[in-house]
């Protein structure tokens, strides 16, 4: 019930307000006696001197107002006798007195009334009327202890409301001091404690209220601050070592991230990286397999400790059997506990522990599987989970890198495949056709003994085999053509170079570059481009000079190829030029720069190509 310091206070407020409210309620009944038996004392005052007063009229013969007189008379004694119905103004101890008077009064009357008539004043009316006086003396006696007696009591009220004022500001300082300043006081020293350092220190309050409550939380407070404090160590170094970890898979990752972009993806490739990612897990074992095209069978990748009855087992390259055939279609790794898994598995038999599967994906797409193979339990599998998904993701993106480089070389291969067909098919293949339609006509010659015609045609093919062989040479010295560590005007002047060695052809070059570097796409294409201009000004041209300018400046690139020779019209020859002198190579080679080819020639004016491109 008084278990709320404010229903403690509420209650001592309460009940010095009631006592207060007594006692002062006793005191103003009091005064309000007081007034009315002043009111009492002042009629029985007069009712003596109306009684001298009617005894000195008949004493004197001057009775004619004698009736007002005892009319006024009779009136204050019946203002006596209505105050007689209020106790609280005349008490028991007054109704005596007050009757004494009411009873002598009728004789009285009818005596004063009786002298009046004779107009004689007898002895004994004079002492009557002094036995009547004395009834009221001794009513206005009795109403005026009544008076001391009410006095005294209200002064005894009015020192009990002072001994309340007293002893209500003595009980409001203790219970102040007990229940609000006592228990301040030791939350203070409790927290002045704390501050030093002692937190050992606990505050006690016996009581039960909003204090002992604000205790306990403080106890509480202080109990689990002095448990922080004294594994705060212990934390710290839980924290330093989850810092040191981060750090490492950090550094793991950038490390196997930086390798895996720059190393082939091949085995020795994926054994490093199952490497570190068993040093990085404690699993003893592990192994990467990579799906097929298809997606039906897994490949052996790479294994480290792997035992040799699951390296056989055909079940784990099957892409649709076993656990991890199952982890294939699970998101992200899996979890296989060997104790609920069933015990015809191999995995089983070989009394391991627990399976570890991560799927090697990217965008969606698995392209093989990480297993881990622990024969012990492991604390926390899903503690490796985050850096283990990201190292695949890693490897994924290599695998996929490498895939689209392989792919790229290929269609390069090709590519450059293609060119060098359409270049052989446009010298030696039309040498050799020209060869065997010269000994087609030889043996014609010979059946009919034609001396001039045999010599003819033998000097034909002399001739013919000498610019096969010239052609032979060419090409293969185009195609070993070596571009590394070098700019690509000394390759421009090396190109040069073999073809003076070549032709007494006379070949100036022109070079102008102020802007960024070309890209070796760039460069090759280029030039390939020059190669066969030169190699068509050679078969065909008959000229006596030729001109190479390249310029680069801001983002334009051009490069001009002009000779001297005998040219040809462009307009007769438009549909059979590409590959007649091997131009469409040259249209080829730049369309896959993004570049524009522009050739202007006429009948003895010799040829000009125009080439433009801008950098990449």
């Amino acid at each position: 019930m008084l278990n709320s310091l404010p229903r403690k206070l509420m209650l001592a407020i309460s009940v010095w307000l009631l006592g207060a409210l007594f006692c002062v309620g006793i005191t103003l009944n009091i005064t309000w006696r007081l007034e009315d038996r002043g009111i009492a004392i002042n009629e029985a005052g007069s009712l003596r001197k109306q009684s001298y007063l009617m005894l000195a009229m008949v004493q004197a013969q001057q009775t004619q107002t004698l009736p007002q007189e005892i009319s006024v008379f009779e009136k204050k004694l019946a203002n006596l006798a209505d105050l007689k119905k209020r106790p609280l103004i005349l008490g028991t101890q007054n109704l005596q007195p007050l009757q004494a008077v009411q009873n002598g009064f009728t004789p009285f009357k009818n005596k004063i009334l009786a002298a009046a008539q004779t107009s004689q004043t007898s002895p004994q009316l004079l002492t009557d009327t002094r036995t009547f006086i004395a009834s009221i003396d001794n009513l206005v006696k009795s109403i005026e202890t009544e008076n001391t007696h009410s006095i005294k009591i209200m002064r005894m009220a009015q020192g009990i409301l002072m001994l309340m004022a007293i002893v209500s500001a003595m009980l409001s300082v203790l219970l102040l001091n007990r229940l609000v300043i006592r228990p301040l006081s030791k939350l203070n020293q409790g927290i002045q404690k704390i501050s030093d350092g002692h937190l050992d220190t606990r505050v006690h309050i016996p009581t039960h209220d909003e204090f002992n409550q604000v205790s306990e939380g403080f106890n509480h407070m202080v109990q689990r601050l002095q448990d922080a404090y004294q594994h705060l160590e212990d934390k710290v170094k839980q924290k330093t070592a989850d810092l040191a970890r981060t750090n490492q898979e950090l550094s793991t990752l950038y490390e196997m991230t930086a390798f895996l972009h720059k190393a082939p993806s091949n085995k020795d490739t994926m054994t490093v990286f199952l490497q570190k990612v068993m040093q990085l897990t404690g699993a003893p074992s592990g192994s990467i397999r990579l799906l097929n095209q298809e997606g039906e069978h897994m490949d052996m990748t790479a294994h480290i400790n792997v035992p040799p009855a699951l390296l056989a087992n055909a079940d784990c390259t099957d892409a649709h059997a076993c656990l991890c055939g199952d982890a294939l279609f699970e998101p992200d790794f899996v979890i296989y506990p060997m104790e609920s898994a069933d015990p015809q598995l191999l995995c089983h038999k070989l009394q391991l522990d627990h399976l570890t599967v991560y799927q090697i994906q990217l965008r969606e797409q698995t392209l093989g599987l990480l297993t881990l193979y622990y024969d012990r339990n492991q604390t926390d599998p899903h503690q490796e989970l985050p850096i283990i998904t990201l190292l695949c993701s890693q490897l994924a993106v290599s695998i996929e890198n490498n895939r689209l480089s392989l792919r790229e070389t290929q269609f390069a291969v090709v590519e450059e495949r293609n060119i060098m067909a359409q270049g052989l098919h446009d010298s030696i293949a039309q040498s050799l056709s020209f060869l065997n339609l010269q000994l087609q006509m030889l043996e014609t010659a010979l059946a009919k003994n034609n001396g001039s015609k045999i010599a003819q045609h033998m000097a034909f093919l002399n001739t013919g085999v000498q610019q096969c062989y010239d052609d032979v040479r060419e090409l293969l010295s185009n195609f070993r053509l070596k571009m590394a560590h070098a700019s690509f005007q000394e390759i421009l002047n090396s190109v040069i170079e073999r073809f003076k060695m070549q032709t007494p052809i006379d070949v100036k070059l022109q070079y102008a570059s102020a802007g960024q570097d070309l890209s070796p796409q760039q460069q090759l294409q280029l030039v390939f481009i020059v190669q066969e201009a030169l190699s068509n000004i050679r078969k065909h041209a008959k000229a006596s000079q030729v001109l190479i300018d390249f310029s680069h400046q801001n983002d334009h690139i051009n490069l001009l190829i002009r000779d001297n020779g005998v040219g040809f019209d462009t307009a007769v020859n438009k549909e059979h030029h590409g590959h007649h002198i091997g131009l469409s190579i040259m249209q080829e080679r730049i369309a896959q720069i993004q570049g524009d080819i522009a050739i202007e020639s006429a009948p003895n004016h010799g040829t000009s190509i125009h080439v433009s491109i801008h950098p990449q």
